[in-house]
């Protein structure tokens, strides 16, 4: 895959930088409830919005749990994942530590809600152990181009008969607006409401860029614990991609939001273009590109029984030839998505990437770098 962001590069330190030892690797992070209660984000990186119902159901309760089992904040609701009897791996507790004699703890998963208007396949365990509650406003599109539900999601969320499936088999429309909420001006509600349903979740705010003048700022008023930007609905040039996180998060910090968390999700990106949306402005970046592979993968498997990967060969009970598989494809990149944000620490803020194009530096208040020739000859 080639960079989006290629005309930026890291900085490294200054020549006369004076030795300090190397600047602390954790990347895990606390985002601050409105409430003032804080919830830990293992990493930087989530999966925003997993085509689970294009694989079975075994598989994707597998999937789901070992890409969590990496950091990465996995979005799936109970019916994406598992049958009404049985508790999918990513929603169970996997350990239970005590904070204090008196306070002891279930530890989950990293996993994000997908709070969707119309609430298909929501179940009201789904709350239990969320790290992220994500109010999604902006309207989705099917394959053909309909704000619309497939009827292979439908039929994953409702487990609807065969013989009488939601809407006949066909698609669904999608909702505009959560129908509880009398208005933007309201959304504060919905928002107090889910953080007492999940009680340790924060509450995000999924957006389109589309409105974002608008719309940003009166979902800030509303007091949402993060906003989640969905950049990829739009086939974005690197160098506009860049500048929409730039600009979202100068217009958070001009609202005196700049504690609020800028999730982004950008489309299809390198390991290197997540770590610099991070430089740029970005809280936390989606890597669905990623993990798709893992995804076409299985597809491809089922579908060619002659593939290199096989599908059959690995047993759904057999949790650690998943993860072993999964690390194999992903770990290598989360491993170095680390090291760049680790690398990056060494840099005050604004002297963290430089430009090779002066049209670049320019637009995006980079560091230029003066080469003594054209880069783009």
């Amino acid at each position: 895959m080639n960079e989006r962001l290629d005309e930026i590069c890291f900085l490294p330190p200054a020549a006369d930088t004076p030795w300090a030892g190397a600047p602390e690797n954790d990347l895990s992070t606390m985002v601050a409830r409105a409430d003032g209660e804080q919830v830990a984000i293992d990493l930087p990186l989530f999966w925003y919005d997993p085509p689970w119902s294009q694989i079975g159901i075994e598989t994707a309760n597998v999937i789901a749990s070992a890409v969590a089992r990496l950091g990465v904040t996995v979005s799936a609701l109970r019916s994406d994942l598992s049958l009404a009897d049985r508790e999918p791996e990513l929603h169970q507790v996997i350990t239970d530590e005590a904070a204090d004699d008196s306070n002891p703890g279930a530890v989950f998963l990293p996993r994000m809600i997908p709070y969707r208007p119309e609430r298909y396949g929501l179940n009201g365990r789904d709350f239990d152990g969320a790290r992220v509650v994500d109010v999604r406003l902006a309207m989705r599109r099917d394959m053909a181009g309909r704000f619309a539900f497939t009827p292979d999601q439908i039929e994953r969320w409702e487990a609807t008969d065969d013989d009488s499936p939601l809407a006949g088999g066909g698609w669904v429309p999608v909702a505009s607006f959560p129908p509880d909420v009398d208005g933007m001006h309201n959304l504060s509600g919905k928002f107090s409401q889910l953080r007492l349903l999940s009680q340790d979740a924060a509450v995000f705010v999924s957006i389109s860029p589309h409105r974002l003048t608008t719309e940003l700022p009166a979902v800030l008023a509303s007091q949402p614990d993060g906003v989640v930007l969905r950049l990829g609905e739009l086939n974005l040039s690197g160098l506009a991609l860049a500048g929409f996180v730039q600009q979202a998060r100068r217009m958070m910090d001009d609202q005196q939001c700049g504690h609020v968390p800028l999730w982004i999700v950008p489309g299809k990106i390198t390991v290197d273009d997540a770590a610099k949306l991070m430089a740029l402005g970005a809280t936390a970046v989606a890597i669905d590109s990623w993990c798709e592979v893992l995804l076409d993968d299985v597809r491809d498997s089922e579908q060619n029984h002659n593939a290199s990967f096989s599908y059959s060969s690995l047993s759904a009970s057999n949790h650690q030839q998943w993860v072993d598989w999964i690390e194999c494809d992903l770990a290598s990149q989360v491993e170095r998505f680390g090291g760049l944000l680790h690398s990056m620490r060494y840099q005050p803020p604004g002297q963290r990437l430089a430009a090779f194009s002066q049209e670049w530096a320019e637009t995006l208040d980079l560091v230029s770098l003066n080469l003594p020739f054209d880069s783009d000859a």
